[in-house]
């Protein structure tokens, strides 16, 4: 083993003198190459310090982000709105449906009750230029001319014997209908809307005589019985049950028409059939005009 020799004292400071010349002498490193202090910092500060700039939320980030949690109740509102309205409410009416018709309850002597969304006030004269059924009076548009909107002639509505002809069943084989008609009326300058049946529009024709004869119903919710009205096609049978008759009407034309071109509900020469429901989500109205063809008494099933 070998054995340095020890340091003589002279020898170490003038080391240490060489040294503190070196560092004295030699030039200071430009300022941008100096090293960035060490600082030690908890993983959640460094997390926040090393992603300040990406993840780190100005005013605007604030602001969207409770922008798009408002956005999400509404949208959630929308749909529990949605659902309420629709399927939860057409099931609950098929649930009440099946309960009346039970025989448990036969004694009770239920009968089918179809609602309107509206209270029935009838009217005795159909008004001039109402726009046509699934129009709410804010939706209405101004008259712009007499030549755009010819003004309907008013009708008036014998009442006696006029319950015994109103039609009453509504069946179109081609589409698997079979619905019941009630009579709805213009309140506050809309025409009212059947749900879960087919409406028939007061002071229209009647089935079998001579005059425009015009149905309406929901094509999206609440029964939706016109749903497939427009999987018809020309020559489709439709018919129509009237006091003890069966009239038989055929499709002669199918068009789409806006609110206001009420003059699809014009009186006709000839017993006519008009059909009515929204289409081009709510903005126009589907239309299917039949011509009768053909009648039989009703017999008993």
């Amino acid at each position: 083993m070998s054995v340095q020799p020890p340091r003589q004292p002279g020898s170490t400071q003038q080391e240490d003198e060489t040294l503190l010349e070196t560092l004295i002498s030699t030039p200071l490193a430009p300022k941008k190459a100096w090293q960035k202090q060490i600082v030690l910092r908890s993983l959640d500060e460094h997390r926040r310090y090393a992603l300040k700039g990406y993840r780190l939320r100005t005013w605007i980030d604030h602001w969207l982000h409770h922008a798009e949690r408002l956005f999400g109740i509404a949208a959630l509102l929308i749909f529990i709105e949605w659902a309420v309205d629709g399927p939860i409410r057409d099931w609950w009416h098929a649930q009440q449906m099946v309960r009346h018709a039970a025989p448990a309850h036969a004694s009770s002597h239920a009968t089918t009750v179809v609602r309107l969304s509206a209270p029935v006030v009838p009217d005795r004269v159909v008004p001039a230029n109402v726009p046509l059924p699934f129009t709410t009076p804010d939706m209405q548009q101004p008259l712009v001319s007499e030549g755009f909107l010819a003004p309907r002639s008013i009708i008036s509505a014998p009442e006696d014997g006029r319950h015994r002809l109103l039609p009453h069943r509504l069946i179109i084989p081609d589409i698997d209908l079979d619905t019941p008609v009630i009579e709805v009326f213009v309140v506050n300058g809309a025409w009212q809307v059947a749900d879960y049946a087919a409406g028939y529009l007061h002071g229209t024709g009647l089935p079998g005589d001579p005059g425009n004869m015009a149905l309406a119903g929901h094509a999206g919710l609440r029964g939706a019985v016109f749903r497939d009205l427009g999987h018809l096609r020309i020559g489709a049978d439709i018919f129509v049950d009237a006091g003890s008759w069966r009239y038989q009407y055929r499709v002669r034309d199918m068009r789409n028409v806006w609110p206001t071109e009420v003059n699809v509900l014009d009186p006709t020469p000839t017993p006519t059939l008009t059909l009515i429901t929204c289409t081009n989500w709510d903005t126009q109205r589907l239309i299917v005009i039949g011509d009768l063809v053909g009648a039989q008494p009703l017999t008993d099933d």
